[in-house]
């Protein structure tokens, strides 16, 4: 439906559009199709996409944190974010979950020693505990993902000097694919880019 206002019309009459643009009044016919030729190119886009939007409500626990500040300073959400950052992470062999990003940032990273799930459903990891005073504040952020089940969860964060970080997963996990990340988190919420430990 078409607004009249200012002396300017603007939207739809019958088969004409009115827009406004610089001060000046434009009128186009609207076109009788859409083209919408679903090429295969254009499928598989739209697949990659989906994958990739449901990947971003499935881990917006991990996302959430590991991407909040570059969200905050891109003026976007996390999902959003998530979604640009992951969007060649999907393939003709599902998702490649060794390259998904679920932080971004600046902050040093660290170097995992060693990583195991136990028969409970007990997660350990070990990492290098840097301790120097620019590494006081950082934390050791450990998140595990069940694609499975269709989400994830963290580790209590802990302090890079101490150098080991542990998770107990829902019982429902035992026996399926798990994928280990971790992240550093700095001052004023500032993190590392993504570390992925590994698939148990």
């Amino acid at each position: 439906m078409a607004k009249y206002q200012g002396g300017k019309m603007s939207g739809k009459v019958g088969d004409v559009i009115h827009s406004n643009w610089n001060g000046r009044e434009y009128v186009r016919k609207r076109p009788e199709t859409v083209a919408n030729p679903r090429t295969e190119a254009q499928q598989s886009h739209r697949n990659a996409f989906a994958e990739i939007s449901r990947l971003s409500s499935a881990m917006k626990e991990g996302h959430k944190v590991g991407l909040h500040y570059k969200s905050v300073r891109d003026k976007a959400n996390t999902f959003s974010v998530f979604k640009k950052i992951n969007k060649d992470c999907y393939g003709p062999d599902g998702i490649d979950y060794q390259h998904v990003c679920i932080s971004s940032g600046s902050v040093a990273i660290t170097h995992i020693i060693a990583a195991s799930v136990d028969a409970q459903g007990k997660v350990h990891v070990e990492f290098q505990g840097n301790s120097g005073p620019e590494y006081e504040n950082d934390e050791f952020y450990l998140y595990v993902f069940c694609p499975d089940q269709h989400d994830g969860h963290f580790a209590p964060p802990v302090k890079r000097k101490v150098g080991m970080a542990s998770a107990i997963i829902p019982p429902e996990w035992l026996g399926h694919t798990l994928h280990l990340y971790a992240f550093m988190k700095g001052k004023r919420g500032q993190t590392s880019n993504t570390i992925y430990v590994g698939q148990f």
